[in-house]
C-alpha cells in the first residue's frame, strides 16, 4: 500500500511538472497541427523512424483527456463476448478511467461497452499501473503521449514518453515465440514487412497487464498483432488484433489509431531541452 501511494504521488507530481512546462510555453502541448507543406512531401513507406504522437492535434490524432473521438485510450468498442474465464478476469479488474460506474453519464451512453462505463475511484481500483508496473504493449501504444521509433539493422526500439518505457521489436528474421517459459511485461515481439505494412506479432505478455485503460484482460496466451502503415510523410496508422481464445470467443480488432510525425525539437521543457520528456 505504501508503495502504491508513493508511486501515485510520483505520477501526480510528474504530471503537474509536465503541465507547468507546457504552461510556460503558452499553455500548449507544443505539438503542431498538420502542416500543409507535408501533404505532398516524399517519404519512405518503410521508414518508421522518428517521434510520433496521438496527442494534441486535430482530426483524430488526439487521445489525451476525454477525447472519445480519438479512441479515448481504448482498444476498441466492438468487444467480442468473453469466455467464462474472461468474464471472471474482466469483473476482477477495477479501472478508474472511463465513465463513472452507476452515473447518469454512464447510463446515457448504452452504445458503449460496459467496460467503458464502470470507472471507480483510484483508491478502489486495481490498475496495475498504480504500482508503477509497465503498461504492456497494447496499452502503451494507445496512450496519447509521444513515442519514438529507433530503427537499427536487427531491431526496432519503441521508446515511450509516458513512464519512459522501452520496447524491443526484433526484425532479424526470427519467428514469434509461441510458448515462452517466462512471461514479460512487454512480451516477445518479432516484426516483418508485408509490402508497405510493418507487421508485429507479440506473445508472452504478462497477464497482469491490461489491454487498455478500461481494464480489459488477456491471458498469457494472447497473440497481439500490430499492423503499421505510413500513409503520408507525417501520418502513421496502426491497426491491432488480439487473439486470445482463453478470454475472448473471437479475435478482437482495434479501432484504427492515427499518429502524426513531429520533429524532435517540438517537445521542449522550460529549459529548452528537446526530445522525449523523461519519467513523465
Amino acid at each position: 500500500m505504501k508503495r502504491n501511494w508513493i508511486c501515485a504521488g510520483i505520477l501526480l507530481c510528474g504530471g503537474l511538472a509536465l503541465s507547468a512546462a507546457f504552461l510556460a510555453q503558452g499553455g500548449q502541448r507544443g505539438i503542431p497541427a498538420a502542416d500543409p507543406q507535408n501533404a505532398n512531401k516524399p517519404y519512405d513507406r518503410h521508414d518508421l523512424s522518428g517521434i510520433w504522437t496521438r496527442n494534441g492535434t486535430p482530426g483524430g490524432y488526439g487521445g489525451g483527456g476525454t477525447c472519445r473521438d480519438c479512441g479515448d485510450r481504448g482498444f476498441g468498442n466492438d468487444v467480442p463476448p468473453f469466455t467464462p474465464l474472461g468474464q471472471k478476469m474482466f469483473d476482477a479488474n477495477k479501472p478508474s478511467y472511463g465513465r463513472n460506474l452507476g452515473s447518469a453519464d454512464a447510463a446515457a451512453h448504452p452504445e458503449e461497452h460496459i467496460g467503458r462505463r464502470r470507472a471507480v475511484p483510484p483508491s478502489n481500483g486495481t490498475d496495475p499501473y498504480q504500482y508503477c508496473n509497465p503498461m504492456g504493449p497494447s496499452r502503451a501504444l494507445i496512450y496519447p503521449d509521444p513515442l519514438e521509433f529507433i530503427v537499427l539493422p536487427d531491431r526496432i526500439y519503441q521508446h515511450f514518453e509516458w513512464g519512459y518505457g522501452l520496447r524491443t521489436i526484433w526484425i532479424d528474421g526470427r519467428k514469434p515465440l509461441m510458448d515462452p517459459d517466462l512471461p514479460r511485461w512487454w512480451g516477445y515481439s518479432a516484426g516483418r514487412w508485408d509490402g508497405d505494412t510493418f507487421v508485429v506479432a507479440t506473445t508472452g505478455v504478462d497477464e497482469r497487464t491490461w489491454v487498455d485503460h478500461f481494464g480489459y484482460p488477456h491471458s498469457v496466451d494472447m497473440v497481439l498483432e500490430e499492423r503499421y502503415r505510413r500513409t503520408a510523410y507525417d501520418v502513421l496508422e496502426l491497426n491491432m488484433t488480439i487473439t486470445d481464445p482463453k478470454v475472448y470467443t473471437a479475435p478482437w480488432k482495434s479501432q484504427t489509431k492515427k499518429f502524426r510525425r513531429i520533429e524532435k525539437g517540438t517537445i521542449k521543457t522550460v529549459d529548452g531541452w528537446a526530445g522525449l520528456l523523461e519519467d513523465i
